[in-house]
């Protein structure tokens, strides 16, 4: 069940990224806190991010909140594809 909130926004685009920890119970405030991890860690890191560094800011969460973590990392990968 999605969050109402998140449905009644109009531009819907970001909040698809983030639903799935929406949906797995995380508040707006830890998703917050996840995103700001990845985007510092990809900004002070040489190179690129790894798949391994992005998954280390749930390295200790449940394993629904890692699934959901992996899930965005996807989803902001995927967009702007065309593919998409």
């Amino acid at each position: 069940m999605r969050t109402p909130c998140v449905r009644s926004v109009a531009h819907e685009q970001p909040y698809w990224v983030v639903q799935p920890l929406v949906d797995a119970g995380l508040t707006a405030e830890e998703i917050r806190g996840l995103l700001e991890h990845l985007g510092f860690d990809a900004i002070v890191q040489p190179g690129r991010v790894t798949p391994a560094d992005a998954m280390a800011p749930v390295r200790d969460r449940p394993p629904a909140i890692r699934a959901a973590w992996a899930e965005v990392i996807d989803r902001m990968m995927r967009v702007g594809d065309p593919g998409d």
